[in-house]
């Protein structure tokens, strides 16, 4: 099982969902391009480029069949993925994110940005600042990101590890890639799993609508007590989910 994160996070991000699946399956998570431990690079994170950078990957490290599960921007790498590679692929999850975003949340990720802290004092004050904004995945949680996602800069703060670059995939940029990614997601032939957030507004219906057009055997399901972050936000209903997908 191939393990993809969402946009600012790192292979970390899974690291309670890996635990419990660790006896059932092979699990290799990845930081994708400008996330945890690899590398920003000045050319730029345009999904192609995550797309090729996971066949790279896959290729490398002989993952000749798998599942893939993809939260957010990960699902949005893995589509296009799974587009040029279902013959490599026994199913696709993807965490409430599909071949674009709805326009409201689209807005809110680029208005958002203007209330992000650009760094912490300590990854205490990280924890708490996280558990004000969404308590739903807990300390223990929010602790570990704290370890993994933030690196203590010059200035004595503690500044997450993603390439602050990733940002203009929310925008404009983003938006000319949405044609390529609705050419991949119809391509795809392995078994899709659409899972969405129940207070999550990344998928709209008439998106929801578009995929089931393209892909009329896709599952869907909505999420129960989960935003758009629903690997931490609701993560027993998820590990259910995988299970009961991926052994039919």
């Amino acid at each position: 099982m191939l393990l993809l994160h969402g946009q600012n996070g790192s292979a970390h991000n899974w690291d309670h969902i890996a635990a419990e699946l660790k006896d059932e399956f092979h699990i290799i998570a990845l930081d994708q391009r400008g996330h945890g431990e690899s590398d920003h690079t000045r050319d730029g994170y345009a999904v192609d480029a995550f797309a090729s950078d996971i066949q790279k990957f896959t290729s490398a490290i002989s993952f000749n069949t798998y599942a893939l599960v993809g939260a957010s921007l990960g699902a949005r790498n893995g589509i296009y993925h799974a587009g040029d590679c279902s013959n490599h692929l026994t199913h696709l999850i993807c965490l409430d994110y599909g071949p674009e975003m709805s326009v409201s949340s689209a807005k809110n990720q680029i208005n958002g940005m203007n209330d992000r802290r650009l760094g912490f004092r300590s990854m205490q004050e990280f924890v708490e600042s996280s558990m004000s904004a969404n308590a739903r995945p807990g300390l223990d949680y929010y602790a570990n990101q704290a370890r993994n996602n933030l690196r203590l800069n010059y200035a004595g703060k503690y500044v997450p590890k993603h390439d602050p670059e990733m940002f203009w995939i929310n925008g404009s940029f983003g938006a000319r890639e949405v044609p390529s990614l609705w050419d991949k997601w119809a391509k795809i032939s392995c078994p899709i799993l659409e899972l969405k957030g129940q207070d999550s507004d990344f998928l709209s219906p008439e998106i929801i609508s578009k995929m089931r057009h393209s892909q009329p055997t896709m599952q869907l399901t909505e999420v129960p007590d989960s935003g758009h972050s629903i690997s931490s936000d609701n993560p027993i209903f998820l590990l259910k989910q995988i299970r009961d997908f991926l052994v039919k």
